[in-house]
């Protein structure tokens, strides 16, 4: 569970909202994946140039630049490249467990 108490609170509560845009994008683009793709296009758009660069710079601001952050955060911009939903919610869902992230999760 967070300590609310902990410094990094704050980080991790704007590191879960930013997570839940891109869920959201996500799971349009998986259900609407077979017949529109200009659906797919906005949430990739979205997820490269605005999610994630946000992602980054909490990263780099508070939670000591950890590389293990920018790897999974990288393998997500590289899955969201592609055309495969399924892989980009599989690389979404490092995000969402514990491990190399923002530990979201615990909330």
């Amino acid at each position: 569970m967070l300590d609310l108490d902990h410094p990094r609170s704050r980080h991790v509560l704007e590191a879960a909202r930013i997570e839940d845009l891109i869920r959201k994008l996500l799971l349009a683009w998986r259900e609407d994946q077979a017949t529109d793709e200009a659906t797919a296009s906005s949430a990739r758009s979205e997820i490269l140039q605005v999610l994630l660069p946000q992602l980054e710079a909490l990263n780099a601001a508070h939670f000591g630049a950890s590389t293990q952050i920018y790897r999974t955060l990288d393998a997500l911009g590289q899955a969201v490249q592609g055309a495969d939903a399924g892989k980009a919610w599989r690389a979404f869902s490092a995000l969402d467990g514990p491990g190399d992230n923002f530990a979201t999760w615990a909330i």
